[in-house]
Formats: structure tokens, sequence, C-alpha cells
């Protein structure tokens, strides 16, 4: 019977050491995958901004268009991702109008959308880019229900 007891617990002793053996390498690796995209995520801050459009006559603030977005700055480019909802289902449309300043002066570029709509960009430093605003606005092109805008400056 101590003969018996002796082994079970040998065997025991055995399996949970080489248990701890197999998984010492499968923690190093998840360990250094952690640090790795610890590093990646960590090259870039996102800066988040947003907006909501003015409301019309008979219009409520839950029927609003409203845009979201954030930048980033990486190897000499500034980053941008604007998404943009249409709420109220009035066929009219949805803009966004963003404006940057560089060296030459302000441009601008508008966006536009029915429902939904994202919009992926990149603007490089070396032109002197030293700010931008943002602003989204419903309606024809007659009438606009234009919000307030949204500025950044570097």
């Amino acid at each position: 019977m101590r003969k018996l007891r002796s082994v079970l617990v040998g065997t025991a002793l055995a399996g949970a050491l080489a248990a701890g053996i197999a998984a010492a390498p499968a923690q190093a690796a998840t360990a250094t995958t952690a640090g790795t995209a610890s590093v990646s995520q960590a090259q870039y801050t996102k800066h988040w901004f947003s907006g909501y459009s003015s409301f019309g006559r008979g219009e409520s603030r839950g029927e609003r268009s409203n845009y979201k977005g954030y930048w980033y700055y990486s190897n000499g480019r500034y980053y941008f991702d604007i998404e943009a909802w249409d709420h109220d289902r009035d066929r009219q449309n949805t803009y966004v109008d963003f404006s940057y300043h560089d060296n030459s002066g302000w441009h601008t570029r508008r966006f536009s959308t029915g429902g939904h709509g994202e919009w992926k960009f990149n603007i490089s430093a070396r032109g002197g880019f030293d700010g931008f605003r943002t602003h989204i606005g419903e309606g024809n092109s007659r009438d606009f229900d234009w919000g307030n805008y949204y500025r950044h400056s570097f």
C-alpha cells in the first residue's frame, strides 16, 4: 500500500512538473506577443473630435446629423478618419466640411452622405500643415443647417 501511494504521488508530481515546463514557453510567447502589440499600438495616439448639425424647423434634436472622427500623427503625416450619420431620413444629404491650413492658405474638402459615410485620408506635415476645422450640415443646395465648427491648431 505504501509503495502504491509513493508511485501515485511520484506520478502526480512528475505530471505537474511536466505541465509547468510545457506551460512556460507558452506563457513566454504570450508575453512576447503582448509586448510587441503594445509597442505597435504606442506608436501614435488618437485624438477624437465630433459635432452635430443644427436643426431646422419641425426637426427635433434627435433628427440632427452628427459626425465623429479622430486624427493621429505618424511618419510625417497626419491621418484622419471621419464618420457621419444622417438620422432623419428626409432625402437631404449630410455634408461634412473639412478645412485645413498650411503655408498656401486654407483648403476645404467636402464629404457627403445620404445615410452613413466614412472617409479616411492623410495630409503631409511638410507643407506647413498647422491646423484644421470641421463642421457638419444637412439640407439641400439652398439651405444647410450648419453646426458649430470644431477647430484644432498644432
